[in-house]
Order: structure tokens, then sequence, then C-alpha cells
């Protein structure tokens, strides 16, 4: 059987990883599948995103196997008849599969540690005559071989599952090395005490326990930065309450499951409670706090007629909503989607990383036996052994693996939080590169909803309100700012609206109807904001005001600030452009007006589009998001655009655009950061370790090195999680 992913792509859970590299080596085997066009392997959560066509399940559990590693079910990404409560799945079988890594190296750590100590205590506090140090090598060896077997089964488990397919990993490098170390040391006991010999040689059973300890305690402390990174979805998943009370037909209410509210349904939400679905409010006002899903950090007043989102809580007020979004449709199960499906993606620099995971243990291991087969040669035998130990302790491509995924997990997480949706790891990326943002006006720049000011008859013998009702008519089913504006005015007016048929919108240029076997079209006006003609007459001229967001100006001063150009690509006329523009200190070289969707293509295309951010939110700015390097989308957009944007701003609050950028360059910065840190540490810590440098306690100093590597890079991700948690008020998305 076969599967199409040219839609979707496909999940696999992937266990039995215990390193970033494990992710690589995994990855490597799933690219070779027949159909695989690219592959990601998330080390955190366990699971593979695997796009192509054709793809046979069977085959691609197979290539997970032949890695070493045990393969979950193959599923199609948001195919589940309930998206929402397979991401709580997923994310609950990662946080075990997270908690039983921590629990592991936990013990290892302990046990080794523990048995370290006691070694080390009786070693230099014990006295040394002959029977002594024989009792005292004795203890050396129990303690030693008792912690190989409590505390490296881990390590020996995963190194052996390894070799079986094939490969290798960072825990190949750990069994050879402390197996070496064990190895010479129980050789030289041996000798010492059976035949009399090598009595000057040092054991090193303190030392392989030592390297048991500090490289499990180097692990936990990953796994639990690991850990610790993911959390933003742990808390996005919490948003969902597990019931919620519906009303049937005869009144009652009961408690059901939350997942079994359909389209439709009614339920109660009590003061403080937290509302279970995407609905409509039908009774009741409550000021409800939205920040956990948007960012916004005020109250918003809800009444009868408002919308009200899943996961947001009412204060101070009971309320009656009727769903109208439920399960895979409702905003927090397609958030909670992208943010999932953008913390197991990969961005293309991690790419160089798991090229270098790939190669990296064989490396190593050429070299611990060209630094062996050179000290034995030059030296002795022991001192080769722990030489080439030290080399094999010391290399650390955990380091590389964890560089850029830790830090991924942080930046959309942190996104997240903000209200900030980002697709994928790629797009995050492409952010941190941006140096032009181009807005549209309408919706993002301004408010959206223009008002109508007045109207410039041309036809003497049409009334005003008649203009009025022959323009909303035409304009009743148009999603445009004008007409609903239009269609507001005149339910305000009280007018009577006529029925129309034949609507054909003209993006960015106006809409078209049938009315009483004439032809009306309500089009873009060089002198207005828009026209009224009738069988191809001017009939009125309409003029609307639309308000520029408080925000606005704030947001371009603050892209300015961080090395951006702006510019504002319009459909409107050029004076109005400009005046919008003046207004938020945008330059009239910087507006491109009288755009049509088509022509805003060719505008992006010409505007250093390999840098360009577009903002846009109505139907006429898809084309546009999807043919820049970053479409951003504002909360109010329409569902079309929402499609065609990268990122999604759930405020309409045009600084959500600062936020984004900041925050990809802040990841991107800290990406780069820990590649170097894991760069040039292997480069400068491996020749120190093989030319000797180290002395006879190198294999510990390799320890406490390899543990060290791993930590930096683990703090410098969690310094950037603190930095970014700091800074949520500086750009306008408060923290929650």
């Amino acid at each position: 059987m076969t599967t199409d992913l040219a839609q979707s792509p496909l999940l696999v859970a992937v266990g039995g990883m215990h390193c970033a590299g494990c992710a690589a080596s995994a990855r490597a085997k799933i690219e070779h599948v027949t159909g695989v066009e690219s592959a990601s392997v998330d080390f955190a959560s366990g699971v593979a995103v695997v796009i192509g066509s054709q793809i046979d399940p069977e085959a691609l559990r197979a290539a997970i196997r032949s890695a070493g590693f045990e393969p979950g079910a193959v599923e199609t990404q948001g195919a589940a008849p309930d998206p929402l409560a397979k991401l709580v799945e997923l994310h609950s079988v990662a946080q075990q599969r997270q908690e039983a890594r921590l629990r592991q190296w936990a013990q290892s750590a302990l046990v080794a540690g523990v048995l370290w100590i006691i070694l080390e205590t009786l070693h230099w506090t014990g006295t040394h005559g002959e029977h002594q140090s024989l009792a005292m090598g004795w203890l050396m060896l129990c303690g030693s071989t008792l912690a190989l077997v409590v505390a490296g089964r881990g390590f020996y488990a995963s190194a052996w599952r390894a070799a079986r397919h094939g490969t290798s990993n960072m825990d190949t490098l750990v069994v050879v090395g402390v197996t070496a170390a064990y190895a010479l040391s129980a050789w030289t006991f041996i000798a010492q005490v059976f035949v009399g010999r090598m009595l000057d040689e040092p054991l090193y059973f303190a030392e392989a326990t030592a390297l048991l300890a500090i490289i499990s305690f180097g692990h936990w402390l990953e796994s639990r930065a690991t850990s610790r990174a993911s959390f933003a979805m742990h808390e996005l998943l919490q948003l969902q309450p597990e019931t919620a009370e519906r009303i049937a037909a005869d009144g009652t209410t009961t408690i059901v499951s939350a997942h079994d509210i359909r389209s439709g349904d009614s339920v109660t939400v009590r003061p403080g409670g937290r509302i279970p679905i995407d609905g409509v409010v039908t009774a009741g006002r409550a000021s409800v706090d939205e920040s956990a899903l948007t960012g916004e950090p005020l109250p918003i007043t809800r009444s009868v007629g408002d919308g009200v989102r899943g996961g947001t809580i009412a204060l101070d007020g009971a309320l009656t909503v009727r769903a109208t979004a439920a399960g895979s449709e409702s905003a927090i199960a397609r958030i909670a989607q992208i943010v999932y499906a953008a913390q197991i993606s990969q961005a293309p620099i991690q790419r160089i990383a798991d090229q270098v995971c790939r190669v990296f243990v064989p490396i190593v291991f050429a070299i611990a036996l060209a630094t062996f087969l050179g000290w034995w040669w030059f030296a002795s035998f022991p001192i080769a052994v722990v030489t080439a130990v030290t080399v094999l302790v010391i290399s650390c491509p955990c380091a590389l693996g964890i560089a850029t995924p830790l830090a991924l997990v942080v930046g959309t997480g942190e996104a997240s939080r903000r209200g900030l949706l980002v697709r994928n790891a790629a797009i995050l990326q492409s952010i941190a590169s941006v140096r032009t943002v181009a807005f549209d006006k309408t919706g993002t720049i301004t408010v959206g909803r223009p008002i109508l000011q007045r109207i410039e008859v041309i036809d003497t013998q049409m009334t005003d309100s008649q203009v009025l009702a022959l323009a909303a008519a035409a304009e009743a089913k148009s999603e445009h700012p004008i007409g609903r504006a239009l269609v507001a005015a005149a339910a305000r007016d009280g007018i009577t609206i006529p029925p129309a048929t034949n609507f054909i919108a003209h993006p960015g240029v106006g809409v078209q109807v049938d009315i009483g076997g004439k032809t009306l079209r309500v089009f873009r006006d060089q002198s207005a904001s828009a026209r009224l003609e009738v069988d191809g007459k001017l009939i009125a001229r309409l003029h609307l005001a639309d308000e520029v967001r408080a925000q606005s100006a704030t947001a371009i001063n603050q892209l300015r600030a961080l090395g951006c150009k702006v510019a504002l690509i319009t459909g409107d006329r050029r004076a109005a452009a400009e005046a919008i523009a003046s207004s938020v200190g945008i330059q009239p070289s910087e507006v491109f007006a009288d755009q049509t969707p088509q022509s805003k293509v060719t505008t992006i295309r010409a505007l250093e589009s390999e840098s360009l951010m577009m903002v846009g939110d109505g139907i006429n700015d898809a084309a546009a998001l999807a043919t820049a390097r970053v479409g951003v989308a504002m909360g109010s957009a329409t569902a079309l655009a929402a499609e065609s944007a990268d990122v999604i701003l759930l405020r309409d609050d045009p600084r959500g655009v600062v936020a984004v950028i900041e925050i990809a360059r802040k990841t991107f910065a800290v990406v780069r950061q820990n590649l170097a840190l894991a760069f040039v540490y292997n480069a400068v810590a491996i020749p120190l370790a093989a030319c000797g440098l180290l002395g006879a306690r190198g294999p510990l100093i390799a320890a406490v090195a390899m543990g060290l590597s791993d930590i930096s890079v683990a703090a410098n991700t969690l310094w950037l999680r603190r930095r970014l948690r700091r800074g949520r008020g500086a750009s306008g998305t408060p923290s929650p």
C-alpha cells in the first residue's frame, strides 16, 4: 500500500533515540526510501516528519528499523478525526519519553556518582600497605564493575543496537572509551595480583566510573533543557478544557467531554471558566481573557453576537455560547497544529550539523585508532590506551546535534506565547534574514474598517439613500472593508437593501451584480474610494475614510531601528495611499499605489524578494503573500490570506511583525553561537587529547570537558529563553 504525500506530510514516531546524533542517523535512512523528498527527525519529541509522494509506509518503518530504532504508526499530519486529541496524545508520549530519559540519566548519574565518590574517598584516605593495596584494588574492581552494570546498561544497550544495524552513535564512543579504561585497569590489576608485573602502572577503575557519572549528568542536564524548551507546547495544549457544560433542547445542562461538542451545540460558561469551543455568544456578557492565545494583556468584553475562541477565560460573567467550530476546526486546534509542526521541523542550517553528526563518530574512531597506534609505537601500551580513551570521551557530537533544534524549540515556543504563529523552522530562518517589510494598507496599517463620509451623486435623479441602497446591495457578499462599510452604513440609516444576483468579485478592482435586470458595478475610482456604475453609466462616487492603527507608526519606527526598509503596497489611489503613508512615517518613494493583485506580485519580485516580508490580510493579498520570501497575515485575515501566509499574527497589531523578526534574529544568533561553540570545542579538544596534553588523568578531564560542552549549549539556549521572556513587552506583545 502506498500513500500520496503531495498534500500532507507523514508523521512517524521513532522510539529508542538516545541523542541528537541518533536523529541524524534515522533521517539519513528515511531519506533513502523511494518517494521521500525530505525528512526531519526531532529528537526531543521522537517524531519524524516525512515529505514526498507515493511512499510505502512499511518501507518507511523498515528504514527506521534498519537505523536501529523502533517505528510507530505512520499517520498523515492533520488527518486524524480529532487532530487536537492526536496532538495531545503525541505530546503526552513525548513527555513520557522525556521523563523516562530524565529518570534514566538521573539514576545512572546517581549510582555512578556515589560509587565514584566512595572509590575516590577510599583511595585517598586508605592506608597503602601491601594487604591494604590488594584489598583496595579488589574494591575498585567490584565498584567499577557495579557501575558498568547498573549505570552503564543504557549506554551499552544503545551502542549494541546501533552496532547490530551497522551504525554508531554518541553512546558507541562512550562505551568504547569506558570499556577500554575498565579493561586496561582489569588487565593491569590481574597482572599485578597474579603475575607480579606492571606494579607501577596506575588503575583507572575510578576514572571509568567517573566517566559514566559525569556523562550521565551531562545527558540529564541536556534532557532537562530539552524538556523545558518545549514547555510552550505543553502550555498550549493545556488550554483545551477536558469537559464542557452542554445545553440540551429542554434547557437542562450535562457535563460532556469537550471533544464531543459539535458545531451548533450550545454550552454554558460560568464565571472564571475556560471557554471550550469557538463560537458566538447568544446570551450573557463577560470580560474575556484572551492573552494565552493572542498575547493581548487586557481582557476584552464579549456580549451577544460577539465571537469567542476556545481556550480563553470568561473572567467576570456567565456566557451562553453556540459552537461554530469544534475539534479540528477550532482556533486552538489549528494553532496547536501549527506550533507542533514548527517545533518538529528543521531549519536549513540544521543540515550542516546533521551532515557532520553522520560522519563524526567514524572520524573520531579513526583519530582514536591513529592516536593509539602512535602512542603505542612511541611510548607504551597503557599510555596508548589512556590517550585513545581520552580522545573518544572528549569528542562531543551531542552538542552539535542539539545546537539548532533546542534553540528553534525555544524561538517558536516564545513566538506562539505572543500570538505569533510561525509555520516551520525554515520560515523562522528566513525571517531572520528579512531586510525589507512591505505592508498592505487596509487592515494592516489601518484598522480596516472605513467609514462612509459622503456620497458624491453624479446622476441628479438619484438620492443619497438610493445610491447607498444600490451600493450596499452590490457589496452585500463582499469581504472587502469598503463593502462592509457600505453595508454597515445602509443598516445604520435603516435603508432597505434590494436583492442582487450573479455576484462577481474582481480582486483589487471591485464587485459586480445584477439587480432588476441591470448590471451594477462598484469599482475603484481615481478621485474617490469607489464609484457606482449602472449599466456602465457613472451614478455616484463614494468617499470613505479609514482609521490608522494606533500602533502602526511605532511598528514602522521599530522596523527602521532594526535596519529594515519599509514599503506600502496598496490598491488605493496614490493620493490616499500617500496620505496614510505620511501619517505613519513612510516616504512617498516607498509607496506603491494603484496595485492590482497581479501587479503586487510584480512589485514584490522587484523589491529584494529574497529578503522581503509581505504583510497583508485580504483576498487580494494572497498571491503577494505567497510570492514574498515571508508572508505574514494579520489576525483578521481572510481564510485564503491566512493559508497563503508563513506567519499568522493572532492580534491585529503590526508590532507583531517587529516581534517575530526580533525573535527570529535572536534565535538564529544563538543557533550560530551554539554551532560555533560545538565546532570550536571539538576542533580544539580532540587534538589536545590526541597529543596527550591532558596527562594520565585525561579520561576524567575529557569527561568533564564533554559534559561542559553539552551544558554550554543548553545553558546558552535557556539564556535565550530568558531573554525572549524579558522582552515580551518591548514590541507590543506583552506576556500573557
